[in-house]
């Protein structure tokens, strides 16, 4: 239960989104966000001293966010950082949760801590699990031993969130930290150009991200690039073609097949402008080491000047190249 507000209390943001932490079931059996963000703190345990306030932002499941929609959700992290030092919950579905919890962090220069959960089992589930990682959010946040910037509170896992990915579809400690498990955690977030307010936007920026497999012709490089010269010059402000920027999801430490090296290096090589392209790997720890030879291999791929993702998931590197194109423009 939430304790009794005092005039002492230190007031917390907890902005609603959606996800499972606010779902229960339908007639049919279905989850279906029902529950608004005041229904779930009232179930949550509130350290003394802390003073939830319930904002219900949106209302989705987390793997139709949106480009806008993230933005949305940064503008209302700013908003709220800029008045509340002692912190901010964002509670969101754990479908996206890497991806938006790093937006906030490249696209902003938090004064506090921000701090996103979730859940896995939905608010009428026999154990529901949402008040729990609520509860221990609130308790982080207590702590006093957050830094400025964003974690993931989740299961009985504290990470930053950079590097934080999903492990796991449905156990309560759901989340990792691809940076640490290999060893290479620094956060080298990117920051915004000095100023909080307003934060950088994404919408209207194109960064797919393409597979490789054992096999693969380059046949979806291939339509993509197909689709890019079809649009060339269409996009309001884009320099060229409709795609801004590519992510592999590339093989061991960043190896993709011949015909996809040969297709990427066709379709550079007649754009007018450059396109960025950043190499993972579908490993899910150990990261991208450009060491091998051949037209697909990492060392070629270097020399041709694509970008390594490091030890980052495909899904996090897209994130950051976002906001690397936003800055840029």
């Amino acid at each position: 239960m939430t304790s009794t507000p005092s005039r002492n209390c230190q007031q917390i943001p907890v902005l609603g989104t959606g996800g499972t932490i606010s779902c229960t079931h339908s007639p049919e059996g279905d989850l279906v966000p029902t529950l608004t963000c005041s229904d779930i703190v009232k179930q949550a345990r509130i350290p003394q001293g802390l003073e939830p306030l319930p904002h219900d932002i949106m209302s989705i499941d987390s793997s139709s966010i949106t480009l806008p929609q993230i933005d949305e959700l940064v503008g209302h992290i700013a908003s709220f950082c800029s008045t509340t030092p002692a912190g901010v919950v964002v509670l969101h579905g754990t479908d996206t949760m890497e991806e938006s919890a790093l937006a906030a962090a490249c696209a902003l220069e938090l004064p506090c801590p921000v701090v996103f959960t979730g859940a896995q089992r939905p608010g009428d589930d026999a154990a529901p699990d949402g008040p729990t990682n609520l509860s221990r959010a609130f308790a982080a946040l207590a702590s006093g031993e957050l830094s400025a910037g964003v974690h993931l509170v989740f299961g009985d896992a504290i990470l930053p969130a950079r590097g934080a990915y999903k492990a796991h579809t449905t156990a309560e400690t759901a989340f990792r930290n691809s940076l640490i498990d290999s060893g290479k955690h620094d956060d080298k977030t990117p920051k915004a150009d000095g100023t909080a307010l307003p934060p950088l936007q994404v919408a209207g920026l194109s960064v797919p991200i393409i597979g490789t497999f054992a096999g693969d012709d380059g046949q979806l490089i291939r339509a993509l690039r197909e689709q890019d010269k079809r649009e060339q010059g269409t996009k309001v402000g884009a320099k060229v073609g409709a795609v801004d920027g590519l992510v592999l999801a590339a093989m061991g430490s960043g190896n993709i097949p011949t015909a996809v090296a040969e297709e990427l290096k066709a379709w550079r090589a007649e754009r007018n402008a450059e396109l960025p392209v950043v190499v993972c790997s579908r490993v899910p720890t150990g990261g991208v080491s450009f060491v091998y030879g051949g037209t697909g291999g990492g060392a070629q791929l270097a020399r041709a000047g694509f970008r390594s993702g490091g030890a980052l998931r495909p899904s996090q590197a897209r994130i950051e190249l976002l906001y690397a194109l936003a800055r840029a423009r």
